[in-house]
């Protein structure tokens, strides 16, 4: 199995990080067909071939996944997408 691991630095209030984090949560559920479901202050993301979660905190947000066998081959292209989501979402912090 691959995994996924992103960092995004924030300054943002809590509330509006997780704004933020549920307009990714839209995208990723639009383009990849994936349920995305809150818990506290983490994204539960999931899809039959991927389990992830999005944890918003006081100054980062963390993107964890693990890619099934399938999109294990296209790895370099989900963390692509991933980085292309947040850098829209976060585009202060990737300055």
């Amino acid at each position: 199995m691959s995994r996924i691991h992103l960092r995004r630095a924030h300054d943002l209030t809590p509330k509006a990080a997780r704004q933020r984090v549920d307009r990714m949560a839209a995208e990723l559920g639009k383009r990849f067909d994936a349920e995305c479901e809150w818990e506290g202050d983490v994204l539960k993301i999931r899809h039959p071939n991927v389990n992830g979660k999005v944890t918003v905190g006081s100054d980062e947000i963390r993107v964890e996944a693990t890619l099934g066998f399938l999109l294990a081959m296209f790895r370099d292209r989900v963390d692509e997408e991933l980085v292309r989501i947040l850098d829209a979402q976060f585009p202060e912090a990737s300055a």
